[in-house]
């Protein structure tokens, strides 16, 4: 094991931990769902159907638990295969607990992100080619957009929001937005598809043009199906007619709080590189103050709040994604979409049962921990968080049911 030289807990020295010891991101050997998938493909103990119109789509879905219910689409030019992106064309992305897939009807590539215990999240494409066995190849080059200030110099996801131009190029002078989950729904997915209901006003289903001041605006439009959009667009190519509101308000909460647990894993294992490293007290205050900012996402801190009258999403989606969370005795999951003005019907993120945070160090796991029982159970959350009795008492029975290291109560004193 690697020692710091200058102090147990070294302070950053430039932009990046991921490339850092013992972290050593481009030099790692990666072990992921991807990197086993690929193994079994070329043993010939797994295969991927290909037909003509999606390629591998379904197949690699499937593998990496990806629901295609979780469907967004995005047709702004903001990606690695821009060229064969446009309001025509839209850009597929699909979600999971721990994987993302991106897929353009017609483009060469499969474009796909997992979560990695060494390297945090890594990054593969794999070529849509009948002719050829199917591989699934690591492609750090996408560190070039997914690892810079956007993602904290970390790598990262992206999600973005943008004026697009009638061939789905950002405009370049107009605003833009790299969306997280506190960023304003009036600022959010311009360049993307949206269908289902919410009030609240957005950027969605719309191409930029000038007013009479010279700026430019995005007259968004709504939409239940992707059927009813009149760009040249063929709908039947994808394999769900939704971009659904309830998927893309998941998904940029997935990349929020993905992100934040990657770049605490980087950080964390740079501090804790010397084995007596959590006992340095210098060491323990970085620690605990990693801890805390998870903590504030975790328990939904500052999240733009959607109308009271809150967003009618696809159920098929709803009813998929809280499937892939635990749900304890009395049927409660977080990850239970809100339809009254709230993401979620109990305000703590599903990602604390995620593969991303069981990852994390153990010193770090414990802290957040102790930081959400301090939340949960004496009622002072961190920052601007606030929950009432009524959620506290809910988590924490939730909690006690699916969440094994999640402290016992206390016993009264007699």
């Amino acid at each position: 094991m690697v020692v710091a030289q200058e102090s147990a807990a070294p302070a950053p020295r430039g932009p990046g931990f991921h490339g850092r010891a013992p972290n050593h991101y481009a030099t790692a050997t990666a072990d992921n769902a991807a990197t086993r998938l690929d193994a079994q493909l070329e043993s010939g103990v797994a295969q991927l159907p290909f037909d003509e119109q999606r390629g591998y789509l379904l197949g690699l879905l499937e593998r990496l638990d990806i629901p295609v219910e979780s469907q967004t689409l995005v047709f702004s030019k903001t990606s690695k295969q821009r060229q064969h992106i446009g309001p025509s064309n839209p850009r597929a992305v699909y979600f999971g607990r721990d994987a993302y897939v991106g897929w353009i009807p017609g483009a060469p590539l499969l474009e796909i992100a997992v979560g990695d215990d060494r390297l945090g999240l890594a990054f593969y494409t794999l070529a849509q080619r009948a002719d050829e066995p199917p591989r699934i190849v690591r492609d750090d080059s996408c560190l070039s957009c997914h690892g810079t200030s956007r993602t904290r110099h970390e790598p990262g996801l992206l999600a973005r929001s943008v004026f697009p131009d009638a061939g789905g190029e950002p405009i370049q002078q107009a605003p833009q937005s790299n969306v997280q989950q506190e960023t304003p729904i009036a600022e959010r997915w311009g360049g993307w598809l949206v269908t289902g209901t919410i009030s609240t006003s957005h950027r969605g289903n719309a191409i930029a043009r000038r007013d009479d001041a010279g700026g430019y605006v995005l007259a968004s439009r709504r939409l239940q199906s992707i059927a009813e959009l009149d760009w040249n667009f063929r709908a039947e190519r994808y394999p769900r007619p939704t971009s659904d509101i309830g998927a893309l308000l998941a998904l940029e909460h997935h990349v929020t709080v993905h992100n934040a647990f990657v770049r605490a894993l980087m950080v964390s294992r740079v501090w804790l590189v010397n084995e007596d490293a959590a006992a340095d007290r210098e060491v323990a205050n970085r620690i605990d103050d990693l801890a805390h900012e998870l903590v504030r996402l975790l328990l939904l801190e500052r999240i733009a709040p959607l109308a009271a009258d809150g967003i009618v999403p696809d159920p098929e989606f709803t009813a998929a994604y809280s499937a892939h969370w635990p749900m304890a005795a009395d049927g409660s999951r977080l990850g239970e979409l809100d339809e009254n003005g709230s993401l979620f019907s109990l305000p703590l993120s599903p990602l604390l049962h995620s593969p991303a945070f069981a990852r994390l160090p153990e010193p770090l796991r414990r802290r957040v921990l102790h930081r959400l029982n301090v939340a949960i159970r004496r009622g002072v959350p961190p920052g601007h968080v606030e929950l009432s009795r009524a959620h506290r008492a809910r988590l924490d029975h939730h909690l006690r049911g699916t969440l094994s290291n999640w402290p016992p109560p206390r016993r009264a004193r007699r």
